[in-house]
């Protein structure tokens, strides 16, 4: 490619094999994100999203929790699944009500042996394994019990300093370090989540990180083990029915805007849902 003068602008022409690659037409917005201090990224904005989910580069999601991985389709058979009773989970009935593309990714989870095919009393079931039902299935079992007493006094219960990889000392590292310190980053531009993204690319790779982006245009940033180790209390706090962020935060006795960073993830998995502006309830 090479830098032209036009109307007193410096300009690049971008090839039609990039644009092609990027995706680019006509009429797109696109955005200049700093890398380092030598280098900067080119990419449209409509993809920021997928840096800071860890869809891009493109690959299947996966959610990771301890040394089980399971992608985000995944998941989603394994919650039609979890629909059925235990009894009636039959061979025949599971693989009618699946589609096509969803008996193919059921077939890879009984090769993960997350899911086990076996026969009783003359009939093929399917079953799903203990430590994969606890470990990605378990919201319904929190919200069933009963609640705990709280103590008015308990101190907020904060994830411990985590180490992310990734390129984390460019000029995103504040940003970096306040993640690792706290758990959860809240940012408010585009650049500022594509550059934090890229920082961070290996750790959002690895699912040691996980993003969205909510209705009010900020993105939610957290670490796993925060998500992991809080998202269960926020599920317990929404038990009653609807709740403002504000209510399930001293409920859980967690930082705010820790909360609305788990509510939203919970959200886009479609374990919660935003049923008015900061105002939530379960699935």
């Amino acid at each position: 490619m090479k830098v032209f003068k036009k109307d007193n602008k410096l300009m690049v022409h971008v090839s039609p094999e990039v644009a092609k690659a990027l995706g680019i037409e006509e009429n797109d917005e696109v955005d200049f994100f700093k890398y380092n201090d030598k280098a900067f990224l080119f990419l449209k904005k409509d993809a920021i999203l997928g840096l800071v989910t860890g869809s891009i580069p493109v690959e299947r999601p996966v959610i990771q929790r301890g040394n089980d991985y399971i992608s985000n389709e995944e998941l989603l058979v394994l919650k039609k699944l979890d629909t059925v009773r235990y009894q009636q989970r039959t061979k025949r009935k599971i693989e009618e009500m699946l589609s096509k593309d969803e008996n193919m990714l059921l077939q890879e989870l009984i090769a993960k042996k997350a899911v086990s095919a076996f026969r009783k009393d003359g009939q093929e079931l399917y079953g799903i394994s203990k430590p994969i039902y606890d470990k990605f299935l378990m919201r319904k079992k929190v919200a069933n019990q009963a609640p705990a007493a709280r103590k008015e006094e308990e101190p907020v219960a904060i994830m411990p300093k985590v180490q992310l990889s990734g390129h984390i000392d460019g000029p995103y590292g504040h940003l970096i370090k306040m993640l690792e310190n706290e758990g959860f980053l809240v940012v408010q531009t585009e650049a500022e989540a594509g550059g934090v993204s890229l920082a961070l690319e290996d750790s959002i790779r690895r699912g040691k990180v996980l993003g969205t982006r909510s209705f009010n245009k900020k993105f939610y940033i957290v670490t796993r083990q925060f998500f992991d180790m809080h998202n269960g209390k926020i599920i317990s706090a929404m038990r009653e029915g609807m709740e403002k962020t504000q209510e399930i935060a001293r409920k859980a006795n967690l930082p705010e805007d820790g909360t609305r960073a788990i509510l939203q993830l919970l959200a886009e998995s479609g374990d919660a849902r935003e049923k008015k502006k900061d105002s939530f309830t379960l699935a």
